[in-house]
């Protein structure tokens, strides 16, 4: 019995990030988060990172070719569906960037969008849907013009990324609403 997780799409993250941001911004997925985000994941929740699979990681390369984390995201597979979690970045990696570069990471969105577009090209054979929790006001800002919807229930929102029947579409949302805050 083959229980290996399908690795999604392989691609160029330039393909996926604006021309403004290919030379200096790479998004990829890693399997050690505590190899790279443990500090900057315990400063935003308070407790290390997930130590199972999907761990997504936005790198800056630095004038002086030095690598910063500037942004994380896990994608949990949860059955048929991924559930996006732990996002965060790091302002002060931020801040150490170029103020052009800065004001070209702003005005293309921020990190998390482009990290959410990323999860969304890679696993989208993956899954069926894209969950996420989300109670921050400007955290649903970015996660809805990167192409999250609401639903009906209070902070969860949902990418359908291929047609699903909406009887089918009820069945991902209850299962995900019946787990709780995630």
């Amino acid at each position: 019995m083959n229980t290996a997780m399908p690795s999604g799409e392989i691609f160029d993250p330039k393909e996926v990030l604006p021309a403004s941001l290919r030379d200096i911004i790479t998004i990829t997925e890693v399997d050690r988060a505590d190899f790279f985000i443990t500090d900057l994941f315990t400063r935003k929740f308070g407790h290390p990172p997930p130590d199972f699979p999907r761990h997504l990681v936005a790198l800056y390369r630095a004038p002086d070719k030095g690598m910063h984390l500037i942004g994380y995201s896990h994608m949990m597979p949860f059955g048929d569906v991924y559930l996006s979690g732990g996002s965060c970045s790091d302002g002060e990696a931020i801040a150490r960037m170029q103020p052009h570069e800065r004001d070209a990471l702003r005005a293309a969105g921020g990190i998390w969008f482009w990290i959410l577009k990323y999860a969304f090209r890679k696993y989208a054979d993956c899954c069926d849907a894209f969950f996420g929790h989300c109670g921050d006001k400007r955290a649903l800002e970015v996660a809805l013009a990167a192409g999250f919807i609401q639903t009906a229930h209070e902070h969860i929102i949902v990418n359908w990324h291929k047609p699903l029947q909406d009887n089918f579409k009820r069945a991902l949302t209850a299962k995900v609403v019946a787990l709780g805050k995630f």
